[in-house]
């Protein structure tokens, strides 16, 4: 049974549960969320503030849609960002991921300096495309990471997705001995035109030029190290999490 802490909003910890639950794939497209009643009494929390929580679903985050008969979970907009995904005991059933190339190329100007590598060096590099349960495009990603790692983590250069939902840095800190705890992380978003190079588009399933796209780029250090670097975009309508340390 869900219980309320104290350390934020009662409205916003029902909130954030269910919302949890819809972007992990617990509940589905279509799936009815627990009544106000319910929640009152599940949580142990006021029906005003149940009522808040499934208002603030569904008019600010979009998750879910209302009618005479309950509360039901939309087509999911939200991703999981870096930091939700670095939580993940498994990957979410809400996700459909292709790897759509795994292996080594020579690594592009702008990464060789990110890796310390030489110039003619090459670079692990693996592309992805997310899917909904509805086959629609959510995400195309391409993660690179250092060819050192691939005798500890040989997983990297096939063609389907890692064994930890986590991502490959998780994988290379657990496999080398690192505390994953001690990574660090950063990510950036860049709005933008959808880029007309016969990939973007088509694996996002954009059919005009003019559609803008967020674009971003995260990356998982441990120390100087950098573990794995990422760059995604997003298509139109689409939204991406991403965790606030005040600290």
């Amino acid at each position: 049974m869900p219980q309320a802490q104290r350390n934020k909003p009662l409205w916003r910890q029902v909130a954030d549960h269910y919302k949890g639950q819809i972007l992990r794939g617990e509940i589905r497209q279509g799936d009815m969320l627990p009544s106000i009643r319910q929640i009152r009494d599940e949580w142990g929390v006021s029906q005003s503030t149940a009522q808040q929580a499934l208002a603030h679903l569904h008019l600010a985050e979009r998750l879910v849609r209302t009618d005479q008969s309950g509360t039901y979970v939309d087509a999911p907009r939200a991703s999981l960002g870096p930091q939700q995904r670095m939580r993940l005991a498994a990957a979410p059933a809400s996700e459909v991921v292709t790897v759509t190339f795994a292996g080594t190329v020579r690594a592009p100007e702008y990464i060789v300096p990110m890796f310390s590598l030489a110039e003619s060096g090459t670079i692990v590099r693996r592309e992805e495309v997310t899917r909904l349960a509805d086959g629609s495009p959510s995400r195309l990603s391409v993660t690179w990471v250092h060819p050192k790692y691939v005798t500890a983590v040989p997983e990297l250069l096939v063609e389907s997705p890692l064994p930890d939902p986590k991502g490959a840095a998780h994988l290379i800190a657990e496999r080398s001995g690192t505390d994953p705890g001690t990574l660090t992380g950063g990510i950036a978003f860049e709005c933008r035109l959808a880029k007309d190079d016969g990939r973007e588009m088509p694996a996002l399933g954009l059919l005009e030029s003019w559609a803008y796209v967020l674009a971003g780029v995260s990356g998982w250090r441990h120390g100087d190290d950098l573990l794995e670097y990422t760059e995604f975009v997003l298509p139109p309508n689409r939204v991406i999490e991403a965790d606030i340390d005040p600290a």
